[in-house]
């Protein structure tokens, strides 16, 4: 199977350049996939209306952000280890792939939306849920999936609550390497991917008119972030977030909804252009999702 023929099964009208998922499984495992996604959303589009249209937008920006974020973590963990920066690398593994599980599961038509208490569901239910849904791709991905998640989170607790005196080496051959862990992000991010290219093909098939946003007050769970003493407000959040409000836009894929403005400013924000020799995180934006 190929790219194409993936984009013509879940009825997208945006292409895409499919890898992960296609070295790893088979076209028939594929297929089944997106033919069991494709039916789940047929019900949701049918009965598709502007509440409908307010938790998707929030589902679909949310999973864009986890996916631009676990970049971020992925390329910091690449230039910790070519800085040979090794305290970093168990964090930053694990919430690399923690991210493109939550960029994954806020995408499934047949996982529950409930807004605030969905965004900070905790480690374990997110591990759990990500290798429950992964069955429907093969007992052996899911398996596979269960095992690297674990593995990265007990890795990265060890040096978060105990601290092994022999440091990374204690795990030999078992150490999460960055490319295991970027190979399976990349993969969650492609199924992300599909799963709304899956709605936007739905919705094309059984609505023709335009979705206004309902639960406003709700929306705000996307750009407030709660501190000690007070909470914040993200301007870039806000900007985008309304921005899409305005302009009322229906569903997308992750690769429709990623526009030039939203990921520069993204990626923007972790860069110091007074440090010429240091991250630059103005780069390698492709490493998960295919941008562009």
């Amino acid at each position: 199977m190929q790219s194409d023929d993936i984009d013509r099964l879940t009825g997208s009208d945006i292409p895409y350049d499919y890898r992960e998922i296609i070295d790893r499984c088979h076209g028939n495992e594929i297929a089944s996939y997106i033919n069991r996604t494709k039916s789940l959303f047929d019900n949701i589009a049918k009965q598709y209306d502007d509440k409908a249209n307010a938790e998707w937008m929030a589902r679909s920006y949310l999973s864009l952000k986890f996916c631009l974020a676990s970049t971020l973590l992925a390329n910091s963990a690449i230039f910790a280890e070519e800085k040979d920066l090794q305290v970093c690398r168990p964090y930053l593994t694990y919430y690399t792939l923690l991210n493109c599980c939550r960029s994954f599961l806020f995408t499934l038509p047949c996982e529950p939306w409930k807004w605030l208490t969905t965004i900070e569901e905790n480690h374990s239910n997110i591990i759990n849920k990500t290798s429950d849904k992964f069955k429907r791709l093969g007992k052996k991905h899911s398996d596979l999936m269960l095992s690297t998640l674990l593995s990265a989170k007990k890795q990265r607790e060890l040096f978060s609550y105990r601290f092994p005196s022999k440091g990374l080496s204690l795990f030999g051959d078992d150490l999460i390497s960055i490319d295991a862990a970027i190979s399976a992000s990349r993969l969650l991010v492609e199924l992300a991917q599909i799963n709304l290219s899956c709605l936007e093909g739905r919705i094309n098939r059984h609505q023709s008119k335009k979705f206004d946003i309902a639960d406003i007050e709700e929306i705000w769970h996307l750009m407030k972030y709660e501190g000690h003493n007070c909470d914040y407000i993200d301007d870039e959040d806000y900007y985008r977030v309304g921005r899409w409000i305005r302009n009322r836009q229906q569903p997308a894929s992750l690769i429709g909804i990623a526009s030039d403005g939203l990921v520069e400013d993204f990626f923007g924000a972790w860069v110091d252009s007074d440090k010429q020799d240091g991250f630059d995180a103005d780069k390698n934006w492709n490493i998960l999702l295919d941008i562009w």
